[in-house]
């Protein structure tokens, strides 16, 4: 009974396979504050980029509101209507490329991988059913993630605090300064608190990167059954390998038996031939054997060899593709010829005889049951 317990607690690390299955479902690695972080950092390499270009912004958005006459207001507003929302659609561009692209590449860093799984995107009703939502946002895991959140907005609120007093007194003394002295702290400020910012986020993504982690392979560990079934599916039963080399046994067996066949091809009565692709070595002895057998066989590479021993030793052949067909797919070697294909084979034998006795008669095909007409693979025709 323990080691049942054992065998079932899931306490083994995911095999490759299975971390490619979950990949396949759509379960990867992930952690949305690693999200945040890279969205904030490519946040602020964008807003240091625009730093350096903001005069010519503040140039071209302050030409927005200036006219020479009157006369041209109406005209000159929907002229600067348009391109405010150039500007406007413009400066989101610059925004929203970046940041999609730190957010791939943050998912490319954490999960290793950019998968886009049709299961994971598939309509699941549990997702807009109202008890699992409230069974989500009142479980263990609902609770613990609230807590995170608030000690997460605390902390940023602090750390936002603390530099914004850190500025405020350049801030009080803005109203007896220039325009551009204004500008110029703002963006200073700005800059100051995203950094501060990415730094808060660093940490807590972190920390819930090495968390989200922990938890990912704790849901993909396997217990040995587990194990005992993935091998199963990989390699197939014990059962089907163990048929399996059977069969691959049973093969080389027979392809032994067949290659060493030919060498008694020297006491063939006749080989039968397809002209090349098969040849059927028989031997008819009325005194020893009533029927006449096969004594080798073969089948491509195998049968040219058999044809070559055969003129060697000055073997009878005879073409009859449907019969050498006939008799490979039918017979084995040291088994007798077919009933069926008695009648068959006795004129060929009756044919090499007056062959052998000086005669020169005309072979015809002889006749095969239609059950027994095969193809080049061993189909029924």
């Amino acid at each position: 009974m323990a080691e049942e317990n054992n065998s079932q607690e899931k306490t083994l690390d995911p095999t490759e396979k299975r971390l490619d299955k979950a990949k396949e479902d759509g379960d990867i690695l992930s952690s949305k504050e690693m999200f945040v972080l890279g969205s904030t950092l490519m946040g602020l390499v964008v807003l240091f980029c625009l730093g350096m270009l903001s005069k010519t912004i503040l140039v071209g958005w302050t030409s927005l509101f200036r006219w020479d006459h009157p006369e041209g207001l109406e005209v000159l507003r929907v002229f600067s209507s348009e391109l405010a929302f150039n500007l406007v659609l413009g400066g989101a561009a610059i925004f929203a490329f970046p940041i999609l692209a730190a957010v791939l590449f943050t998912q490319l860093i954490v999960g290793g991988s950019i998968n886009f799984s049709s299961k994971a995107m598939a309509f699941k009703p549990s997702r807009i059913n109202p008890l699992s939502g409230l069974k989500r946002i009142f479980s263990v895991k609902g609770l613990v993630e609230l807590v995170k959140s608030v000690i997460k907005v605390v902390f940023l609120i602090s750390v936002s605090g603390l530099v914004i007093w850190t500025f405020m007194p350049k801030v009080l003394y803005l109203s007896s300064s220039s325009l551009s002295d204004g500008f110029q702290v703002f963006y200073q400020s700005l800059l100051s608190l995203v950094a501060a910012l990415v730094c808060i986020f660093a940490i807590i993504g972190a920390g819930d990167y090495l968390w989200s982690r922990h938890q990912w392979l704790q849901k993909l560990r396997m217990n040995r059954q587990d194990m005992k079934d993935e091998s199963k599916d990989s390699e197939g039963s014990p059962e089907v390998k163990s048929r399996i080399r059977r069969l691959q046994m049973e093969a080389s067996q027979k392809a032994s038996q067949r290659a060493q066949a030919i060498e008694n091809i020297g006491d063939a009565s006749v080989i039968i031939t397809n002209p090349t692709h098969f040849a059927v070595a028989l031997k008819y002895e009325p005194g020893v054997r009533d029927t006449p057998y096969i004594i080798a066989m073969g089948k491509g590479p195998l049968a040219l060899r058999i044809i070559e021993e055969a003129d060697k030793a000055s073997i009878s052949r005879v073409r009859s593709p449907l019969l050498a067909r006939a008799l490979y797919f039918t017979g084995d070697i040291g088994a007798d010829v077919s009933e069926d294909l008695f009648s068959a084979v006795a004129s060929v034998l009756a044919y090499v005889l007056q062959l052998e006795r000086g005669a020169k008669p005309t072979f015809e095909d002889p006749d095969i049951p239609s059950d027994l007409l095969y193809d080049e693979f061993g189909s029924k025709l």
